[in-house]
Parts: C-alpha cells; structure tokens; sequence
C-alpha cells in the first residue's frame, strides 16, 4: 500500500468517529475513519481510492485499534444453524495486495479493455440505481473503457456484462471478500461476503458506547471529566472501573 496507517486512534476520537457517522450510509462510514488514519490525504483523494485499497486500510486500522483476531458468526441458508468462524486482518492483507495502477488492461471476449476497480464516488452513484441491473450498469460504465484507438465500447450482452464484472474483482483485490463456510449440523456448504466497513463500524458502535458508560461510571464516582477518562490508558481506566465495581 502506498500510505501505512497511523498506529491507532485515541479513545477520544473513536468516539468523535462514532458520533459523527451515527445514522450515515456505509460509505460516509468508512471514508470518515479514513480521513482520521490519514489527514494527510484530501478527501477528494480518499473518495478516488478503489474500494479494494480502502478496505485494506480499514483492515489495518482495524488490527491497530481492536486486533487481528475477527470473530465472525453466519446462519446457514438451509437450516439456519448459527455458525462461529474466525478470519486474521493479517491473512487477508497477506492473500491480496491492492494494485498501485489505476487502469489495468485486459483482453475480454476478443477485445482489449482496460479496467478499475470502483471507487467511493462509483458507490454512490450505484445506491441510486433503481435496481441490482441498473447498478451493475453505472459501475461498468464508469469503471471499463476501450484502449487508445478503440476507444467507442460496445453493447454487452448480461452475460458480457456478468463477465465484466467478475473481472473487477481481479484488478481490486479484496473489493469482494468471499468466506467459505460449511455447516456442521446439515453439511450445507455457501459463501458469505465479509463486509469490512459494517463489521468494522458495529465494533466501533459497541466500543464508543462502553467508553461512554465507562466515562459516566467514573465521573460520578470520582469526579472526573470526560476528556481525563478518555485520556488514560484502556489498562488504566479499566482497573478504575474494576475497582468502582467490585
């Protein structure tokens, strides 16, 4: 990756982060924790990285900030038997790193393409298609064009369109990060999309939440502000607690 992410964010910021994307779409999400771990980055820039590039940092924050170790549970689609499995932000940092070329050529049923992986900006227009077609549509019009001197793109066919697509995913690794999963009670085997940005932010949801109930717990108990509570360390601050509590 071209630019490491910080080492972590403070207690403090989590919840500034947290407070701040209450309510917001996925997107906004995942580019306000990337406008924390790289200020030095526009937002203009951030909206241009692929999504592939933004979830491997979000990765990355995410073992600075909770761990390595992802705790993940499914339900199997024959079932419904509730299934624990455990995935390593290491792991999957390790199984694909993000392209530094914008444009990657291609050959697709006979004709020389250049692809992208999409990108923040390509997101948002997609969430306003009328349907699953239409949006795969958006994406592949503004994600796929012809090399110089074959620049006027044909009309694809859905199975072309079905191909395209498949093929993004190769030039943005993990844009599409797909879980093999086999249930133990029925045998049933599938696959289930791990969605970085949503399991990331949901652990920032139960963590800000238990900073503040912490905060309350320690100001009424000893008097001190918000800002001294947060700015101890989570070793520190939790023996208080522990302490109040027992």
């Amino acid at each position: 990756m071209a630019h490491k992410s910080q080492p972590g964010l403070s207690a403090a910021t989590v919840i500034d982060i947290w407070e701040q994307g209450i309510g917001r779409h996925p997107i906004d999400q995942a580019l306000l924790l990337l406008r924390y771990a790289h200020p030095e980055e526009s937002f203009d820039a951030l909206c241009e990285w692929t999504v592939g590039r933004r979830d491997a940092h979000l990765l990355e924050l995410r073992r600075h900030i909770i761990g390595d170790r992802i705790e993940g549970y499914a339900e199997c689609p024959t079932c419904r038997n509730g299934l624990e499995f455990e995935l390593s932000c290491s792991a999957l940092l390790a199984s694909a790193a993000p392209s530094e070329d914008t444009w990657t050529r291609v050959e697709q049923d006979g004709r020389s393409l250049e692809l992208r992986g999409p990108n923040s900006r390509d997101l948002a227009l997609a969430i306003t298609a009328a349907d699953p077609e239409q949006a795969r549509r958006m994406i592949l019009s503004r994600c796929v064009r012809g090399v110089a001197g074959d620049a006027e793109m044909p009309v694809w066919t859905e199975v072309n369109q079905a191909a395209l697509a498949g093929r993004l995913g190769e030039v943005d690794p993990l844009a599409e990060v797909l879980i093999d999963l086999r249930c133990g009670l029925c045998g049933q085997q599938w696959q289930t999309l791990f969605d970085i940005v949503t399991f990331f932010w949901n652990e920032l949801h139960v963590r800000s939440r238990r900073l503040l109930q912490e905060v309350d717990l320690l100001a009424r108990t000893y008097g001190w502000t918000e800002g001294e509570v947060l700015g101890m360390s989570e070793q520190r601050r939790g023996l208080y607690v522990e302490m109040v509590l027992s």
